[in-house]
């Protein structure tokens, strides 16, 4: 392929790209990896582990197509003893299209924790978030200008936004779980209150538990199991992500499925990861598992996630270790 038609097959995929997102409402970008980056899932999940760590995470999906999805994450948490609770900042950048559409989102978090006996603590969080999204339309070329009689004019845009997010978490012994709600006003993302540029509001479900299955003395932990089951709906799409994870001593493997309500579609996501007190780093592939409407070459995912441990604080506070996955 020359690079000219590479151009105009880029720029047909950009018009496609365009021309389907423009018909639905604004979606937030899916991940595979939950708990690496809990900030993301459950505002309530800020500094769970109590000690001051650093999250970098990057999603390529479709990385088959010219221009594919890129997804880029960053985060900041811990615990505050003063505060009785968690702090954290997040930062997201999601690219469509090689940078058409380009949305970015700072949140500040705060979760308050409770510990309403040894056992349990549940925690409520409070997400305050300032996003922007723009159309790049330079360059871009749509599937009627191929065809060589232009019909549709799309200009690009630029908006600013204020976002905002609540959650819940409880903590049982080896059982955790939660519900957060994302996008409680719906900011429109456009430059007019079209509802197809609305922000459509996403709840989110969490449940898993840590099943210990081996234990040497002291109760150190050298094999647990960890099912979990994740439901997230944003307007009309829902996923369920459910699966299970192996940890045996510092190594982790998973295998998790994803899919909506009807069973009308479904991706398989497999994981390996290593972790210890000051690092961990995991690395997973989604596989689709049926061909959607449109063909594109490669219809997988590939997510990286590192996270830096700086201090453990669980060491000078009184707050205390949570039995929920670290990566």
């Amino acid at each position: 392929m020359n690079v000219a038609n590479e151009h105009k097959v880029s720029g047909l995929f950009l018009g496609i790209l365009v021309s389907t997102t423009w018909g639905v409402k604004a979606q937030d970008p899916a991940c595979s990896q939950f708990y690496a980056n809990p900030l993301y899932m459950n505002p309530a999940m800020a500094g769970i582990d109590g000690a001051a760590k650093v999250y970098l995470g990057y999603r390529n999906q479709w990385p088959g197509a010219t221009n594919p999805y890129s997804t880029y994450q960053a985060s900041y948490e811990q615990y505050v003893t003063p505060l009785q609770g968690g702090v954290g900042i997040h930062v997201i950048n999601d690219r469509q299209g090689g940078g058409v559409f380009n949305t970015i989102s700072l949140d500040a978090v705060y979760a308050y924790h409770l510990q309403v006996s040894r056992d349990l603590m549940v925690t409520g969080g409070f997400q305050a978030s300032f996003g922007h999204r723009n159309l790049n339309t330079e360059g871009l070329v749509l599937p009627d200008e191929l065809a060589g009689s232009p019909t549709t004019t799309l200009s690009g845009y630029s908006k600013a936004y204020p976002d905002f997010g609540v959650g819940f978490a409880g903590f049982y012994r080896n059982f955790f779980g939660g519900v957060a709600v994302h996008h409680l006003h719906q900011p429109y993302t456009g430059t007019s209150e079209d509802p197809n540029t609305r922000l459509s509001r996403k709840y989110t479900a969490h449940v898993g538990a840590m099943i210990p299955i081996y234990e040497k003395r002291l109760g150190t932990e050298v094999l647990q199991l960890s099912p979990n089951l994740v439901f997230i709906q944003q307007d009309i799409y829902q996923q369920l992500n459910y699966g299970l994870e192996v940890i045996y001593k510092s190594l982790v493997a998973g295998f998790w499925f994803r899919q909506d309500l009807a069973f009308s579609y479904g991706t398989a996501i497999f994981s390996v990861g290593y972790g210890n007190d000051q690092f961990r780093i995991r690395y997973s592939y989604d596989a689709k598992l049926s061909s959607p409407k449109v063909h594109i070459p490669s219809l997988g995912a590939h997510e990286i996630s590192m996270v830096i441990i700086f201090e453990n604080l669980k060491k000078s506070t009184k707050h205390r270790a949570i039995k929920c996955p670290k990566i």
